[in-house]
């Protein structure tokens, strides 16, 4: 019940911890601080806006007796119409946009005693608090991808609680020391925009031949548009635009690059057969700055701010690589994170229309995802470095997959935002000409960590 449980039930509630976990609504603070200070039991679950399936309580009980490490956990649900609501592996910075938890949460109640139990000012949106609160305490939360709880989306368990959640954000960014705002797009979603006011330099890395196209009925000369986004179209400042041409880029196409960016151009030259990768790799061995965007020429910038949103998150501790939302130039989606399934990888929402989103706001919130696109990433220098770059065996394809992993694999994770837009004016239908060498190379390298996608399971 909303606001605490009444006498007669927070004794039922101690009896039954004695032989499984304390289960309850979400409730006041006192009222579970009470609770978690009394009872035998090892788990609280709470269960909000749904019921638990009848055998849910045995599914928590064996997970937590298999990995002892699990402070807390969650799983998926369905609605009473059977639908799957499959969530993701735990995602701390999308829980700053959003809570995917679902309606049914369980914690260790050793792990709440040692936070001190619960903070009163969370008020509603305790679960949120708690979780976020155990993740910087370097506590386990784990996704428990089984069936644990069916979802009554009508039911008015979160109603009211959309500026509590907010609250419990803006304290736990600033209990980091992170300096960023909190801005409520709808009810129960957010947008946090990271501080950049030092504007660390950021080399804009773009591979180019100097190639015109025809992009809604006009031609235009791709790099020089890409370029003219970057200086003319953006609000961040700081930045140098390191361009690698082939040999063949046209004359005309170098001059007007150096009319846009004047002293902020470097220019590098490429005159050995196509590879991708290491056109890329000879521009960041060229770049000053403390940020790579690695940058096809074929992109036209949607939103200005598209970098102080991709450096803010990429300097988070732990983020690796930041990707874009990326349009078709019918304005579907191409890209809004990776997904690695059977040892090969593909775009999550692939050809979606623009706005289309899952049930559980995947496109719309910052999150951590399997890998992002290099045709538009934001990586540090260091760890572009650290990692060796982008392997000169995917000359064209995968190049970008094996960079995610080789950077997951330092323990730093790859994370889309929908915040960052862009088009990218590739075909659909394009050929891709992947290589059977393309994917037995990848395979070999990475296809254990590659069999299931755990973070976008709903695209």
């Amino acid at each position: 019940a909303h606001g605490g449980v009444d006498e007669a039930m927070r004794a039922d509630l101690a009896d039954a911890a004695r032989e499984t976990g304390a289960r309850l609504t979400e409730a006041d603070a006192a009222t579970l601080d009470a609770l978690i200070a009394r009872t035998a039991a090892e788990l609280l679950v709470i269960v909000r806006g749904g019921r638990l399936v009848p055998d849910g309580i045995a599914k928590l009980d064996g997970f937590f007796a298999r990995f002892p490490e699990v402070q807390a956990a969650y799983g998926d649900s369905t609605t009473d119409h059977g639908a799957p609501l499959l969530r993701p592996l735990f995602s701390p910075l999308r829980l700053f946009g959003n809570d995917y938890l679902g309606p049914v949460v369980a914690v260790r109640v050793g792990a709440l005693r040692r936070l001190g139990g619960l903070r009163a000012d969370a008020r509603r949106s305790q679960v949120l608090d708690v979780v976020l609160r155990l993740d910087r305490a370097g506590e386990t939360v784990a996704l428990i991808p089984e069936v644990l709880a069916v979802e009554d989306l009508a039911h008015d368990d979160y109603a009211g609680t959309s500026d509590a959640q907010r609250r419990v954000v803006e304290h736990e960014l600033s209990s980091r020391g992170v300096s960023a705002s909190v801005e409520q797009v709808e009810p129960f979603l957010r947008r946090v925009r990271y501080s950049v006011e030092d504007e660390p330099l950021v080399s804009v890395v773009i591979p180019t031949r100097g190639s015109s196209a025809e992009i809604g009925g006009i031609d235009r000369v791709l790099v020089v548009e890409a370029v003219r986004g970057v200086i003319d179209g953006s609000t961040y400042r700081n930045v140098e635009v390191v361009i690698v041409a082939d040999a063949e880029t046209p004359t005309s196409v170098v001059e007007e690059l150096e009319r846009i960016c004047g002293d902020r151009l470097r220019l590098v030259l490429w005159d050995a057969p196509f590879n991708f990768s290491g056109k890329m790799n000879r521009g960041a061995a060229a770049a000053r700055g403390e940020f790579l965007m690695l940058l096809n020429d074929d992109v036209e910038i949607v939103t200005p701010d598209w970098l102080e949103t991709m450096v803010g998150i990429g300097r988070q501790p732990g983020v690796g690589i930041v990707g874009a939302q990326l349009y078709f130039e019918d304005s579907t989606l191409q890209h809004s994170g990776q997904v690695y399934t059977g040892g090969v990888a593909g775009h999550a929402a692939f050809g979606w229309e623009g706005g289309r989103d899952d049930s559980i706001k995947s496109l719309s919130v910052d999150h951590e995802v399997s890998g992002v696109t290099a045709a538009c990433a934001l990586v540090r220098r260091d760890v572009f470095l650290e990692v060796g770059g982008f392997s000169l065996a995917f000359p064209g394809n995968y190049n970008d997959v094996d960079l995610n992993m080789k950077i997951r694999a330092t323990g730093r994770s790859a994370v889309f935002s929908p915040w960052a837009r862009l088009y990218h004016f590739e075909s659909k239908t394009r050929d891709p000409k992947i290589l059977d060498t393309d994917i037995s190379t990848l395979q070999s390298r990475w296809s254990r960590r590659m069999q299931v996608e755990l973070y976008s399971r709903m695209l």
